[in-house]
C-alpha cells in the first residue's frame, strides 16, 4: 500500500475545523462566525454545495468510499458531525 492509499486519520477537532472553514467559504462569512454548536442546515447551504463539501472532505481524508451524507445532515451540531465522521474514518481505516 502506498501513501496515496492511506486514509488520513485526524482527530475530530481537525475535522471540525475543516468543516467550519469550508462552511465559512460557502456562505461567505468569517470562520469565527460559524457556530460549532449549530446544525449544518442552519447555514442555508443548498444540496449541490453540501455534496461538494462532502466530496472535498472525502478527498482531504483520502477515503476509499463515500461518507454517508447523514453524518453531516443528521448531526445536531458541527462538532457532533465531526465526531461521527472521525469514528467512521477510523472504521474505514481498520477495515483496510
Amino acid at each position: 500500500m502506498n501513501n496515496d492509499d492511506v486514509i488520513r486519520q485526524v482527530p475530530s477537532a481537525a475535522i471540525e475545523d475543516w468543516i467550519v472553514e469550508h462552511i465559512a467559504g460557502l456562505v461567505n462569512i468569517a470562520p469565527g462566525s460559524v457556530s460549532r454548536d449549530a446544525d449544518f442546515e442552519s447555514f442555508g447551504i443548498d444540496s449541490a454545495k453540501a455534496i461538494s463539501l462532502v466530496v472535498d472532505l472525502e478527498n482531504w481524508l483520502n477515503l476509499p468510499e463515500e461518507l454517508p451524507l447523514e453524518l453531516l445532515f443528521e448531526a445536531g451540531s458541527i462538532a457532533h458531525a465531526a465526531e461521527n465522521i472521525a469514528a467512521t474514518v477510523t472504521q474505514m481505516a481498520d477495515a483496510q
